[in-house]
């Protein structure tokens, strides 16, 4: 994300539980949700709502008020009385969304991605100074950047601001939320963060993206500097998205016609089209014979999905075996992931170098480079194939 009643998917478990609450409803995303993989970190949730984080922990993104790494889940030290309903995971920052809406961020403060009004680094959860009345329903962390979807459909976005990646028109940084300026009458569903764009599905099923455009990533069938506001992805016609995921400079979706689709940059096989070529529009997933994806979750260089066979695929760069298939190789079209045996995922979280995921088995399991402990097993090593995070408490 140990003994005690509670082991960590078991408390870091579905958040059935937790969802019928006064949250907001869960988003359709993995950057925010009970699980999430930031660049070289993970946290998790838990069934109480505490809220667990290990791996590299240097600018405090572990929440639990040190800076040093953890190689297993530690507990983020939240301020009291606030309950956790989503995560998500920045390059060095950490951000959790309260039951009441408000939104709170630890770790690298460089930039103002924590949205405190400040740029120091904070080593536990801080308040995100949102404006007057807005309360957020989704977080999405990028590399130095944080967005925030509001109950209305308005994006808010705070941190680095070069690209335009925040979406307000300007390119400077931002120490607390700024509304994207989207087209008239768009209210987003869903907000995912990259490297440094980000992208979010409207009401009415169409993608927009703003930030860096270089390699493609942002869909609009050109290469171009960056869009400081929302630009509407091209997509195939006919079609609209239901689900999208950032990565570092490539970006996918699942349409409405069970396809996934991919755009940005192929140069890893990250698009998972068969090839290698940077796609300016999205392009169709090459999956496997019969397979259709329910959800997916992508890295800096890698692609993953879980498949309505339930099976788990991965693609893209495998270097440090982050494709969970027990190889290092580039994979240009999805590959089974050597799940336990008889254990189904039913979430994903891909980091930078790493992919996590919660099993129907109430664990969790990580797998790739495990430098800093990310992998939450006590140990540095790498994993090809998925090990399972050791539960608070054992």
């Amino acid at each position: 994300m140990r003994t005690t009643t509670m082991a960590l998917i078991g408390p870091l478990t579905m958040l059935a539980a937790m969802m019928a609450g006064p949250a907001a409803a869960e988003p359709s995303d993995d950057s925010a949700a009970p699980l999430t993989a930031g660049g070289s970190h993970t946290c998790g949730l838990a069934r109480d709502a505490k809220a667990y984080c290990w791996g590299y922990g240097g600018y405090g993104q572990l929440g639990n008020g040190g800076t040093s790494d953890r190689a297993h889940p530690v507990a983020v030290d939240a301020p009291a009385g606030v309950a956790f309903t989503h995560l998500t995971a920045g390059g060095d920052h950490t951000c959790g969304l309260a039951r009441d809406g408000k939104a709170y961020c630890w770790g690298q403060g460089d930039k103002g991605r924590l949205g405190d009004s400040g740029v120091a680094d904070q080593v536990r959860p801080v308040a995100v100074h949102a404006p007057t009345g807005v309360a957020f329903t989704q977080l999405t962390a990028g590399d130095d950047h944080t967005c925030g979807l509001a109950r209305d459909g308005k994006a808010y976005c705070w941190g680095r601001g070069d690209y335009g990646r925040l979406g307000n028109s300007g390119v400077a940084d931002q120490s607390k939320p700024v509304a994207v300026h989207a087209p008239t009458g768009v209210a987003f569903t869903q907000l995912t963060a990259g490297g440094h764009h980000t992208c979010g599905v409207a009401r009415d099923g169409k993608a927009y993206c703003w930030g860096r455009g270089a390699y493609g990533l942002l869909g609009i069938d050109n290469v171009v500097a960056y869009r400081s506001t929302p630009v509407a992805v091209h997509a195939p016609a006919g079609m609209v998205f239901v689900h999208l995921t950032a990565g570092d400079a490539h970006t996918c979706g699942l349409g409405n016609d069970t396809k996934a689709y991919c755009w940005g940059e192929g140069a890893s096989g990250a698009l998972g089209d068969g090839g290698t070529a940077n796609r300016l529009k999205p392009v169709a997933v090459d999956v496997p014979v019969g397979v259709t994806f329910t959800r997916l979750a992508a890295g800096e260089a890698h692609t993953c999905g879980l498949g309505g066979d339930a099976r788990t695929y991965c693609w893209g760069d495998g270097y440090h075996g982050r494709l969970g298939n027990s190889s290092d190789a580039i994979q240009s079209r999805p590959v089974a992931v050597d799940t336990p045996a008889g254990v189904t995922f039913t979430r994903l979280a891909a980091g930078d170098v790493h992919t996590c995921a919660l099993g129907d088995d109430t664990k969790t399991y990580c797998w790739g480079y495990g430098y800093h402990g990310r992998l939450g097993n006590s140990s540095v090593a790498n994993q090809p194939t998925p090990v399972a995070v050791i539960a608070p408490g054992e």
